[in-house]
């Protein structure tokens, strides 16, 4: 199973992820927000502070906006008064901009000079090429960036006056919904609207937009100029006069219209986010209370219209606003404010009554801007048998109001007690189950989760959610893998999302391919959906080790306001380990360790371990809590023994094999054990001791009679144990025993569409099978080699090449295995090659050291 950091997930960039990706040889359009900024009169401070003092300023201005754009994610394109800059999103280079403003006036004041800039954003397609390095060493720009967003952009600019950060209507819309992120300055943020402009070369009207901090912006319309004029209202064109006299007719209607106008609308789109808060029960019964809250959930989250911000994003907006999410109801004040945090466009509150001997559930949509509401439907149901029919009709109702078609709403959604369950108290046990997870109590959810299912054995949801908790914190995969069985064979009682998501998951046991395939489905039916962006990124990284294809869905997660989304930056700082980019893992690893204390497998030290930086290694070893569960603690010691290893400590490094051992075998997990086990195995061997011979053997016999008891496809580990060993066993002379590892695992390893396993198997088998014809057999590992390989198919062909005499060959491997040390720590760590890796790294080292 992969790892927590790029593991699975059933509910749920830095400098790199905001960097423009061109082609050397041609260009290529992407979809980027542009930022223009020039500093108010350069001119005439030249001529006021002279050439030495007003160099010395503008070394300070760059030194801060340059500071300013690594901390939000920009790219400096070009320079001259300002900057010409790039950003992925327009939330960052808001962030930027008004950073840039306010440490602008700090700069001004500590120089005592007044100090301004005009800013301008606008977003959209932009064309980008490299320029050739030629033109580059004789002036030209590295990077060249154009299309219309870029004269936008500079009219919008000229549009503002000093102090003033203008921007287009389209980087509005995207960048007021994710106004949460700016943090603790969205309390003095304010968003000004100034109509519609016509600016010159632009043959379309733009609409004009301000963001600034109360107090340091102008906060109102700029003026006109020859390049930009606003759109005039046609009350105040001369040709409209003689519409005034239609005023007093106006007037005559107006009592009129008050009794018939429609209710306030709220702006929502496709694909917008709403905050679902806590159910209003009026009605005395308290077990309604999570049976009909779930039950709503479960139903707006059919929809592929709406987005619902998930409960425990919510519970984690409420813990940065410092507020117990156990003792705090989200409520509409509270859960307005959350919505705006979240950049959600409205909070939803369920209610239910009894009126008139008669259940009255009442759905109230929310502007969290004003706490108003905008739309309420209610809905009367006859008896506990009619609440379920009653929530399916309020739901369409309402998903009808937010602008979803009545098709879509009709082909999307089934009735509520054919996708979850008829029986209300089973439905509470559900969404209880949810609730004590939400608190991180896993234990009690599960407890309720198995009493939901005692009620209703055929609840397929509920066997859903089971089936993630026994995989991610139980690490028992085999339950696992039953629960998910259990819910395939009631399929029918699922909603169209879930059916998609068991498919996918389901796809974990049968097939990597059609991993991929399903999970990529998902993502286009549910782009917005967090559980199907980090399940495609985990087959491409983990299954298929296609690094740059898992890149876009870990960041899209990553860039999300999900709480899990620090397990995609740990999986992004993987990938940059094993790229060998240190500074970028680092950057990951920084955001990973600001969302996530503790990582399952401590993967966020791969990079320090990487670049030789023990001492941050041990520093965070040593932070973790001796209280973690004895699985953690194993994955734990496996660090521990690493760095020792690495520094060749020996003796340390065997105490801390042994005691991962122990803590291994407490635990449940015969995967985890045979991991560490083999980590042992190959240390042993690698230091000569005697009992290494007989420890390796029994450990291919035990994973040989694991992987003999269960579906060939249900764990992915024993097949790539199988592989290591035989691989540690041929090296060893142990060729009958190889060949025995590879026999047993040879349908898993290659049957089942998975890269890592059969990429592993068949490096061993070039071994093995070829292990008296060194030449052939490094012919046969040559073949492997494809870009994908893992850091042990080197490692063999190295040995190899040394072993047929192909010196040269054996020279430029060696080069290879020293250059990518990043491989050997962070590719399959959790599958126990990084402990082989640093064996195989450390023994290249002490042979060349040899005379």
């Amino acid at each position: 199973m992969p790892p927590a950091c790029q593991g699975t997930t059933s509910g749920v960039n830095a400098e790199t992820s905001s960097r423009i990706e061109a082609g050397a040889t041609g260009t290529t359009s992407v979809l980027r927000t542009l930022v223009l900024s020039d500093l108010v009169d350069s001119t005439a401070l030249v001529e006021r502070l002279g050439d030495q003092r007003a160099a010395e300023l503008f070394r300070k201005h760059d030194k801060l906006a340059r500071a300013l754009m690594q901390r939000h994610g920009g790219q400096e394109i070009d320079k001259t008064d300002g900057f010409l800059l790039v950003f992925e999103r327009p939330i960052q280079a808001v962030a930027y901009a008004l950073a840039y403003q306010r440490e602008l006036g700090q700069l001004g004041a500590q120089e005592k000079i007044d100090l301004a800039a005009r800013i301008g954003i606008h977003v959209g397609d932009i064309i980008v090429w490299d320029n050739a390095a030629d033109d580059v060493r004789r002036g030209a720009k590295r990077t060249e960036v154009e299309g219309l967003v870029k004269p936008v952009a500079a009219r919008l600019m000229g549009l503002a006056m000093p102090r003033q950060i203008l921007m287009s209507g389209t980087a509005y819309d995207i960048a007021h919904r994710a106004q949460g992120e700016l943090g603790e300055v969205l309390t003095r943020v304010r968003w000004r609207t100034h109509g519609r402009y016509r600016f010159k070369g632009v043959p379309d009207l733009v609409p004009v937009f301000e963001v600034g901090e109360e107090g340091l912006a102008p906060l109102r319309a700029p003026s006109w100029s020859g390049k930009a004029h606003r759109e005039m209202p046609v009350w105040r064109r001369p040709a409209a006069m003689v519409m005034e006299a239609l005023a007093l007719l106006l007037l005559l209607t107006v009592p009129v219209w008050y009794l018939l106008k429609p209710a306030p609308a709220i702006a929502f789109a496709n694909r917008d986010w709403v905050v679902v808060g806590d159910l209003k029960n009026l009605t005395g019964q308290a077990t309604l209370d999570a049976s009909l809250e779930t039950a709503f959930r479960v139903g707006l989250e059919q929809s592929r219209y709406v987005n619902v911000i998930p409960q425990l994003q919510v519970r984690d907006s409420l813990k940065r606003m410092e507020r117990d999410p156990a003792a705090t109801a989200v409520d509409r004040a509270i859960g307005s404010e959350i919505a705006v945090r979240e950049g959600a466009r409205a909070l939803v509150i369920p209610t239910v009554a009894e009126v008139g001997g008669r259940v009255r559930m009442t759905a109230e949509v929310i502007d969290p801007n004003t706490q108003t509401t905008v739309y309420s439907d209610s809905i009367d149901a006859q008896g506990e048998e009619g609440m379920l029919p009653g929530m399916d009709e309020l739901l369409r109702k309402m998903r009808g109001r937010l602008g979803e078609s009545l098709a879509s709403v009709t082909e999307a959604s089934r009735p509520l007690a054919q996708i979850t369950t008829s029986n209300l108290d089973a439905l509470r046990a559900l969404g209880k189950a949810e609730e004590e997870y939400g608190k991180g109590k896993i234990n009690d959810a599960i407890a309720l989760l198995k009493e939901a299912l005692r009620i209703d054995p055929k609840f397929a949801l509920a066997w859903v959610r089971l089936s993630t908790l026994q995989n991610a914190f139980l690490g028992d995969s085999k339950a696992a893998h039953a629960s998910l069985q259990s819910a395939l064979a009631n399929r029918e009682r699922l909603s169209a999302r879930e059916q998609l998501f068991l498919d996918g998951t389901m796809a974990q046991y049968e097939d990597a391919d059609r991993w991929i395939e399903k999970w990529t489905v998902a993502t286009q039916l549910y782009p917005d959906a967090i559980a199907a962006q980090q399940n495609l990124g985990v087959g491409y990284l983990w299954y298929q080790h296609r690094l740059a294809e898992a890149i876009p869905h870990f960041t899209a997660v990553a860039n999300s306001r999900h709480p899990l989304r620090g397990h995609s930056w740990c999986a992004l700082a993987v990938i940059e380990t094993e790229r060998g980019n240190d500074s970028a893992a680092m950057a990951y690893v920084a955001k990973t360790r600001e969302l996530s204390a503790v990582l399952p497998h401590f993967e966020d030290v791969a990079p320090d371990l990487a670049a030789r930086r023990y001492e941050n290694v041990l520093v965070r070893l040593k932070s973790a809590s001796d209280s973690l569960p004895p699985a953690l603690q194993a994955e734990r010691q496996l660090k521990f023994a690493a760095v020792a290893i690495d520094r060749v400590e020996d003796a340390v490094g065997r105490a801390a094999l042994d005691s991962a051992i122990s803590y291994a075998r407490t635990g449940s997990s015969a995967a985890q054990t045979a991991r560490v086990m083999l980590a042992r195995s190959a240390f042993d061997l690698a230091v000569g001791s005697n009992a290494a011979a007989a420890e390796l053997v029994s450990l291919i016999d035990d994973e040989i009679a694991r992987i003999a008891k269960q579906d060939s496809s249900a764990d992915g580990s024993a097949p790539i144990h199988l592989a290591l060993t035989a691989m540690l066993a041929s090296r060893s002379g142990n060729v009958a025993k190889a060949k025995a590892a590879l026999d047993a695992s040879r349908s898993s390893a290659l049957d089942h569409g998975y890269y890592d396993r059969a990429a592993l198997w068949r490096t061993a088998d070039c071994e093995v099978r070829l292990a008296k014809d060194a030449v052939a057999r490094s012919t046969c590992l040559a073949g492997l080699i494809d870009g994908r390989e893992y850091y042990q198919t080197h490692v063999a062909l190295h040995l190899a090449y040394e072993a047929a005499g192909m010196n040269e060959k054996a020279s430029e491997q060696a080069t290879w295995l020293r250059e990518h040390r990043g491989r050997a720590v962070a590719e399959l760590e959790n599958e126990a090659a990084l402990i082989p890796n640093l064996l195989g790294a450390r023994q290249l080292q002490d042979a060349q050291q040899k005379p």
